[in-house]
């Protein structure tokens, strides 16, 4: 059964781009809206053109693993190939764009040294090129029209690029979209018309939590060992096909709101000081912002009330008992399992036995589902057997995703010599 629509998916990338850093957002769908434009103009499918509109969307999906918006949303900066680098990895290993991820990758090659590499579509990566340092000269108040006449013969950008952009931009009026916000509109009726497999929705939607992950070592299966210990758990719950499958996605978009805390929070090695505690807090409301209006409400209640405990101690919203269901308990145990047996910055991994007397004491305590805990203490060799065989599936991108990066890096320094 599909749980998600199309363009609830494609609204959910938005909000979540939105969240790391607004800048971002508003960039990327610029750049997608001008993108979409010069396309049209120089006649591009329709396929083609949807195909172009997604890699401008996700265009700087690799930022958020990096220190380098500031950077790439300054018009003079070289040094914005870490965030391309890592973007074309998350794309390349965690979407549907894979063969087309090196678009990203060169998204800031000059296209005149472009036409020397191997890529798989040029015309894209100059055209994302293209656009993005459009979208950069606008937001630095610069003169667009002289600019790019003044590169007509420098090879930085692709001759009918700057053409079709003339042609569009008579009298200002392609410009003037994006001054008056008017860009808006067309972004969300473009958006509305993406069709998207099941399959193609998933894997969105795993690259974004995984994403998040990713930022940090610390991190890196959490999601994964939470879904799959939710999954588990409610298999052996006797749930039903259709609730598992809500169990599965409202844990895999619980954290989705971390994409708005700061590193130096989520990596602390030590305790968190109150205003730090309140600040990672804020991540469930965070990941509410984001999945509100845009998935099912009992998906959204799984992902959000993870924090809460059944005698109203927890938060966001001092829920108790009997205002949580069986799946909104499940995926709560299955956080604390995977906190408690996954590292962090302040702790190594728990043993399977301390674990599990943790959260029978929680559950003694009236903290969390007595039923839950039951289930996984005896069934834990199972659950956690296929929970490791998926976690090291991730970890093992994960560590690719870290010495392909090295050798990238080098690569990349030969482009720019």
């Amino acid at each position: 059964m599909d749980l998600l629509r199309d363009k609830d998916v494609i609204q959910i990338v938005r909000n979540m781009l939105d969240l790391m850093d607004n800048r971002l957002v508003n960039h990327g769908e610029r750049v997608t809206f001008l993108m979409t434009k010069l396309m049209e103009e120089l006649g591009y499918s329709q396929d083609d053109i949807f195909l172009g509109a997604k890699l401008a969307l996700f265009h700087d999906i690799g930022a958020y693993k990096t220190d380098e918006i500031d950077n790439l949303l300054s018009f003079e900066s070289h040094d914005v190939w870490e965030h391309a680098i890592y973007g074309y990895l998350f794309l390349s290993r965690m979407s549907p764009l894979s063969q087309h991820a090196d678009c990203i990758l060169f998204h800031h090659l000059d296209y005149n040294k472009l036409l020397g590499i191997e890529c798989s579509n040029k015309d894209l990566a100059s055209l994302i090129h293209f656009c993005d340092r459009m979208d950069v000269l606008l937001q630095s108040h610069k003169n667009v029209d002289d600019y790019f006449k003044s590169q007509l013969k420098n090879g930085k950008f692709q001759q009918d690029h700057i053409d079709a952009f003339f042609r569009l931009n008579q009298d200002n009026r392609l410009l003037k979209r994006i001054f008056n916000g008017e860009y808006h509109q067309d972004m969300d009726e473009l958006f509305s018309r993406y069709i998207f497999s099941q399959e193609e929705k998933h894997m969105y939607l795993c690259m974004l939590a995984y994403s998040i992950d990713f930022n940090s070592e610390f991190t890196v299966i959490h999601t994964i060992m939470t879904t799959s210990l939710a999954q588990e758990i409610a298999k052996f719950c006797d749930l039903s096909e259709h609730e598992i499958q809500k169990i599965y996605y409202g844990a895999l978009l619980h954290d989705v709101g971390k994409a708005s805390i700061p590193i130096k929070i989520l990596e602390k090695p030590g305790k968190l000081t109150d205003e730090e505690m309140q600040i990672m807090q804020g991540h469930v409301l965070g990941s509410e912002k984001v999945l509100r209006g845009y998935v099912p409400d009992d998906i959204l209640q799984i992902a959000i009330r993870h924090h809460e405990k059944l005698d109203g101690s927890g938060y966001p919203y001092g829920l108790a008992k009997d205002d949580l269901s069986l799946s909104e308990c499940i995926v709560a145990v299955a956080d604390i399992l995977s906190a408690l047996l996954g590292r962090r910055s302040y702790k190594d991994p728990l043993s399977v036995d301390k674990a599990m007397s943790i959260i029978c004491e929680m559950a003694k305590d009236g903290l969390i589902s007595q039923e839950v805990v039951d289930t996984f203490v005896e069934h834990q060799e199972e659950i956690l057997m296929n929970t490791r065989q998926h976690s090291q599936e991730l970890r093992e991108i994960y560590e690719s995703m870290q010495s392909d990066y090295v050798h990238i890096r080098e690569e990349i320094r030969k482009y720019l010599l």
